[in-house]
């Protein structure tokens, strides 16, 4: 009996460590549990914006630091300013920023390969803080996704020499200057201009794009070696017919994969512009972008804030009208546009664009 007695009394320390053990396993599975869907819904934060979101953006170029308040900083001045900035944008219904990291084989952050920009920086002594860090870290403060933004081969500002897009070593640079971001901060994306070929480069139109493309392959894979979330896009200009004059080649782009996850075309005209050949010239150009994205890439209009409320003879439906950018808005979301970027942050601040900016708005 009692070594039944202590058989049960075993089997019954058996059970308890069978019960022990499954509870252990439970609260273990439930911990995971917890510790997934904390995971998960911190991934969806840190996203910013999740995945068929509309990208409302606003690019913040060189050209803006000064107006915007990120010309020659203290660290404390600078980071209040680009508070102020990103609270304006958010104001705007921006929900991500497009930073100018570089413009002319520069830097907007302490580079060990590349000169600081002397548009956020032209003083003797070296910057003591890093814009692009705290750019980065206040975009997250404030659920807003940052992509860094290059001039791949533009060299200066004032002339028109730009690196050789034949050459290896011109796309290596690049790439060194992709991997350095991307080594050092926790940028969502890379993002490019239309800076390739100049228009007049004595070469074929085909030998140019060839040449561009395979430097925009090697980005793209760069790119996705640190995670497929990291977003590389290009915004080229909206005249497609340009587009291929400088060797940006919009139909592979938009045919194949391994080049861009999305394209920015800066549709920067109204429907009342003066041009003949266009009726409607916004609707129409942006009607083209969509007839040739056979592969269905993002597409994140630009739109020319920087035109509100000028009074210009070229394209008079910005002197005429004060709900250019409503309109617009309404037209690229009535299409199935994913999103658009507006050019550029310092015109947040200017008071000819306040009446358009409040017209877009209440379209958002």
């Amino acid at each position: 009996m009692k070594k039944k007695g202590r058989k049960r009394k075993s089997g019954s320390k058996q059970l308890r460590r069978r019960k022990r053990k499954i509870q252990a396993a439970a609260l273990a599975l439930l911990v995971f549990a917890g510790f997934a869907a904390g995971m998960l819904l911190y991934q969806n934060q840190n996203s910013r914006v999740e995945t068929g979101e509309e990208v409302r953006g606003i690019w913040l170029a060189y050209v803006d630091f000064k107006e915007v308040g990120l010309y020659n900083k203290s660290e404390d001045k600078f980071r209040e300013n680009a508070e102020k900035f990103f609270r304006r944008a958010k104001k705007n219904s921006v929900n991500t920023v497009f930073f100018h990291v570089r413009a002319f084989r520069d830097a907007s952050y302490p580079s060990d390969t590349f000169p600081m920009s002397r548009y956020i920086w032209d003083k003797e002594e070296e910057i003591p803080y890093d814009p692009l860090e705290i750019m980065t870290d206040l975009a997250h403060e404030h659920n807003m996704q940052i992509h860094a933004w290059l001039n791949p081969y533009r060299n200066t500002d004032f002339d028109k020499k730009i690196l050789d897009p034949a050459a290896s070593e011109s796309t290596e640079e690049i790439l060194t200057c992709v991997r350095e971001i991307l080594d050092h901060y926790e940028v969502d994306g890379i993002h490019f201009d239309d800076y390739f070929y100049t228009e007049d480069a004595e070469i074929s139109a085909e030998e140019k794009m060839k040449n561009v493309n395979r430097m925009v392959r090697s980005v793209y894979e760069t790119v996705k070696e640190y995670g497929e979330e990291i977003q590389f896009g290009i915004s080229p200009a909206g005249n497609t017919g340009y587009c291929e004059s400088i060797g940006a080649d919009i139909k592979t782009w938009m045919s194949e994969e391994g080049y861009v996850d999305y394209l920015a075309p800066q549709i920067y005209w109204t429907d009342q512009h003066s041009a003949t050949w266009r009726e409607k010239m916004f609707s129409d150009t942006l009607k083209e972008w969509i007839s040739l994205n056979e592969r269905e890439v993002r597409l994140y209009i630009g739109l020319a804030l920087y035109r509100a409320g000028e009074k210009a003879s070229d394209d008079p439906g910005w002197g005429k009208r004060d709900d250019n950018l409503a309109r617009q808005l309404r037209i690229l979301r009535e299409e199935g546009c994913q999103g658009y970027i507006l050019f550029s942050a310092k015109d947040l601040y200017r008071k000819g664009a306040r009446q358009e900016l409040e017209n877009y708005r209440n379209q958002v």
